[in-house]
């Protein structure tokens, strides 16, 4: 009887995970198939320096991107030499740099065919998206890492299998050995206004 209880128990737990980790799948994917819609619908539906065109793309970013979260694992231990100004100062400019970038890489794929892989957890409250990105001279796999804090937001884009933030972190690791976070901040700025 005991036995039969314990078994209808496991049962019922093992339900439930399954249910909720159902319920949850695909919520980072449709979240960010909105956005990339709305990306590539400013891009094709307007040409640079059409009024209003930049503050329509970065506004849309803005929902995609966790800029906490992006500069804190880009700068990884040295986050913790940061003052809390100097942190305020790089997210601002490194997840603009960023949005740019990415701006730049979807611009020329404005006529191409953004097919959704599917989402895999990974772990509590993480999630990634696989996508490819189709033109007519080939495919380009794009992976984009999400964290859930009150909506999915990536804090990481693989492109290739590159990962953006450990791709900075190593350049970023390398300045940060000879200089200061000042230093690095007003190169990131610098690299922020040259694009």
């Amino acid at each position: 009887m005991i036995a039969r209880i314990i078994s209808a128990l496991v049962v019922v737990l093992l339900m439930s995970i399954c249910w909720s980790q159902d319920s949850m799948a695909g919520q980072a994917e449709e979240s960010l198939k909105v956005r990339v819609d709305e990306v590539l619908n400013i891009l094709s539906s307007t040409k640079p320096g059409d009024p209003g065109r930049t503050e329509k793309l970065e506004t849309t970013l803005q929902t995609i991107f966790d800029p906490d979260e992006l500069a804190r694992l880009t700068l990884a231990t040295h986050w913790k030499s940061f003052t809390p100004e100097q942190r305020a100062r790089f997210t601002s400019c490194f997840v603009n740099l960023l949005e740019q970038t990415y701006l730049r890489h979807m611009a020329t794929f404005t006529k191409a065919q953004v097919t959704y892989l599917g989402e895999s957890s990974l772990g509590e409250g993480r999630s990634e998206v696989s996508t490819k990105i189709v033109t007519s001279t080939g495919e380009l796999p794009i992976v984009y890492r999400f964290t859930d804090k009150n909506g999915w937001k990536v804090y990481d884009v693989l492109i290739e299998g590159v990962s953006l933030v450990q791709n900075y972190r190593n350049q970023f690791n390398q300045v940060l050995s000879k200089e200061t976070p000042a230093q690095l901040i007003a190169r990131v700025e610098a690299m922020e206004t040259a694009k």
